[in-house]
């Protein structure tokens, strides 16, 4: 396997629709130059919310008509929290159709925002056909560069397939003025990566054991480059961006430049196996329950740097002992029981849950069920090494987060030790991605693993 990391630059030519990011103090006062490069003879159409139009949507659409390029709009959401719902990215759409009718021709979607408001221009720049420009308010999540939006449609966070931004353009003092909460998010989310790593190396043996993936769905091999983008300076970046939260220029530069890297390698895969991980679940189901902290949502980073403890802890759990062979498996009837009772307050995702379940689930009786246990069984320690490698001890995860600023108590985010145990249920039944908790269910010893857990004063 590649042991060397790759550049900022080199991450950038594997990407396959971002062509520029450009990152540093002043960066605003260049993006006349960039549109004029990458969409010329195009107006500017600007999204932003009241908050980041001051942080930096303002000075761009100024920056721009003083340099004699056509301003075609803006659109500022007017809503204290804007969520990521589909239902603004059609507002968007729309707003976007008319802007072009008035310009008589195509336009240039600009975002002036954090994570959501860049998901949502992405999808509807894309559902028009047009690339767009991306000007980042904060270091707070990984998905500016990422290929597809992650979103809420009928209750359900799906990944809706977009381009990701035809230039990204970071200003370094936007970034490092943000509230400290955006960029211990963005660690956060920078910090699951270590998940994202640990379940890749479980899901690499267990597509092996046939070549294939066909005995574990939702295996994978692991993609030498990928890896190289994403895990080979994660251990670095994470100590250089430690400060970001206390407004640490050089540190939110680390820390944006790392989480930009890792959307280029979801570009360069097509899928985010590389950077997400059952960490991301867990923050998956806190998303559908609508988490809140005196009714304000908790961010995305701070969700998954929860579930990266919750999955650390698991999987510690999990390699504490081997199993032993021969699990008692469920039938499909019992199986759809314990997905409808695990969502049983989410009534309006379940027929969605159990679609994905039930391609991932493999019965007693069926001709892989012992092949796939015989095998993940006869690959555990090479398993347990190679992710003992991965994956810091919890105390130390722990320690890292908190000197980050980012939330290590469940009751720091409205949750509860025993509400991450119940949604580690639900995280192992809503993708087809085969993860610590797959080798957890798959060769018996799930239940077993939670109850440790929750015994133990060591997690939570």
């Amino acid at each position: 396997m590649n042991k060397q990391a790759l550049s900022v630059d080199e991450c950038l030519a594997a990407a396959t629709d971002t062509k520029c990011l450009v990152t540093g103090d002043g960066i605003i006062a260049e993006i006349p130059r960039l549109l004029e490069q990458y969409f010329p003879g195009r107006p500017v159409f600007a999204v932003a919310d009241n908050n980041t139009y001051r942080a930096a949507g303002r000075a761009a659409l100024e920056a721009t008509g003083a340099a004699g390029i056509p301003v075609a709009g803006n659109f500022v959401f007017q809503e204290e929290e804007i969520h990521a719902e589909y239902r603004h990215v059609e507002t968007l759409r729309e707003e976007f159709r008319k802007a072009e009718e008035s310009a008589g021709g195509a336009i240039v979607p600009l975002a002036a925002g954090s994570g959501t408001l860049n998901d949502l221009v992405k999808k509807a720049a894309s559902e028009i056909d047009r690339p767009y420009l991306c000007v980042p308010t904060a270091a707070s999540v990984d998905g500016y560069t990422a290929y597809g939006a992650a979103l809420m449609e009928g209750g359900f966070k799906r990944s809706f397939s977009c381009p990701a931004p035809l230039v990204v353009a970071a200003d370094s003092s936007v970034l490092a003025a943000a509230p400290p909460y955006l960029s211990s998010s963005g660690f956060g989310d920078l910090a699951g990566k270590i998940i994202a790593g640990s379940d890749w190396i479980i899901a690499d043996r267990a597509f092996s054991l046939d070549g294939t993936g066909a005995l574990a769905p939702g295996s994978q091999k692991i993609d030498e480059k990928a890896w190289a983008m994403v895990q080979l300076p994660l251990r670095d970046n994470l100590r250089g961006a430690l400060n970001a939260a206390r407004g640490d220029r050089e540190a939110v530069k680390i820390l944006f430049e790392a989480l930009g890297v890792t959307g280029f390698a979801l570009q360069y895969m097509r899928d985010s196996r590389s950077v997400s991980g059952c960490e991301h679940m867990w923050s998956h189901v806190w998303e559908m329950e609508n988490l809140c902290v005196d009714g304000r949502p908790v961010t995305h980073g701070h969700k998954v740097a929860m579930g990266l403890l919750a999955a650390a802890a698991f999987t510690e759990c999990l390699f504490r002992e081997k199993p032993s062979r021969s699990p008692a498996r469920q039938s499909w009837p019992e199986r759809e029981a314990s997905v409808r009772a695990a969502f049983a307050a989410l009534e309006a995702v379940v027929p969605s849950v159990l679609e994905t379940a039930r391609k991932k689930f493999i019965e007693r009786g069926n001709a892989k069920a012992g092949p796939l246990e015989a095998g993940l069984l006869d690959t555990w320690d090479d398993m347990k090494e190679a992710v003992s490698g991965q994956i810091p001890p919890y105390a130390e995860l722990r320690a890292m987060l908190k000197h980050a600023g980012c939330p290590v108590e469940p009751a720091e985010i409205g949750l509860s030790k025993t509400r991450i145990l119940a949604a580690a249920r639900c995280s192992q039944m809503i993708r087809v991605r085969f993860t610590v908790l797959d080798l957890a269910f798959e060769t018996g010893v799930f239940d077993e693993v939670l109850k440790r857990m929750e015994e133990s004063d060591r997690y939570f």
